[in-house]
């Protein structure tokens, strides 16, 4: 028959097994829910770096068709450039080729011959070179203005792909999990409760006195002068051990 103080320590073991099998659960629902949400927050920053990551290229072909126009637009001013300084010293030259033949005719009629015709053919000659060295400074202007603007261009592309980049240049990753919680044994648990409660019973030595049914033996210094093993009273003053060896 198992003691009061017993039965309460199993009680006791049963709790606090309850109490572990309790708490591992509730462990594992935080544990889901924290894995919910790093699942919900992965799909949401992947999601988020696939849409950057289309605004990317799209701002890419963006600032490229960006370049080229302004590319195109630099090199059709140089090209105007020339045609113009072509038109410029074609229409300069037939000046040149009129006044000539006005120069010649006039002294063809005046009958001036020597110096005088050929200082003007040269100084006409003159006229024409400088108006050629004009449109050679403005192509070679031209050409600078060319090479500045490519290059300004250059550098601002650059710099808008560049400033795209960062944007999709960090990938999201998932990250480490948190480790699982640690659970509990409730079997381990109830075990070790209910062995120390066994083992505190017979520490105590409850388990012994209800095995005897409460009676435990008693010795004592009267039981051996009052009633022996048989039931009969002795004094152990009046014992003779001399007789009892039968010595005289």
């Amino acid at each position: 028959m198992c003691s009061p103080t017993a039965a309460v320590g199993v009680v006791g073991a049963i709790g606090q097994a309850q109490a572990v099998s309790q708490a591992n659960k509730q462990k594992k629902r935080e544990y889901e829910y924290k894995m919910k949400i790093r699942e919900a927050k992965w799909l949401r920053d992947s999601r988020l770096y696939d849409t950057k990551k289309v605004q990317y290229e799209q701002n890419v072909v963006n600032a490229n068709i960006a370049a080229q126009r302004a590319y195109t637009k630099s090199q059709i001013s140089m090209n105007n450039a020339v045609a113009q300084a072509m038109l410029d010293n074609n229409a300069d030259f037939a000046k040149m080729l009129e006044a000539e033949g006005m120069i010649e005719a006039g002294a063809a009629e005046r009958g001036v011959r020597g110096k005088s015709v050929m200082k003007q053919l040269l100084m006409n000659k003159q006229k024409y070179r400088m108006g050629q060295s004009m449109r050679r400074r403005a192509l070679t202007e031209a050409s600078y203005r060319l090479k500045e603007g490519n290059e300004s261009t250059n550098i601002k592309l650059k710099s808008t792909l560049n400033q795209q980049f960062g944007k999709v240049a960090i990938q999201p990753w998932e990250g480490i999990p948190e480790p699982p919680p640690v659970m509990g044994n409730p079997g381990m648990t109830l075990m070790l409760g209910v062995a120390g409660a066994v083992a505190g019973e017979f520490g105590s030595g409850g388990a012994f006195e209800g095995s005897l049914g409460g009676n435990k033996p008693t010795y004592s210094n009267t039981s051996l002068s009052g009633v022996n093993a048989y039931g009969s009273s002795y004094a152990p003053s009046s014992l003779n051990t001399r007789s009892v060896y039968g010595l005289p």
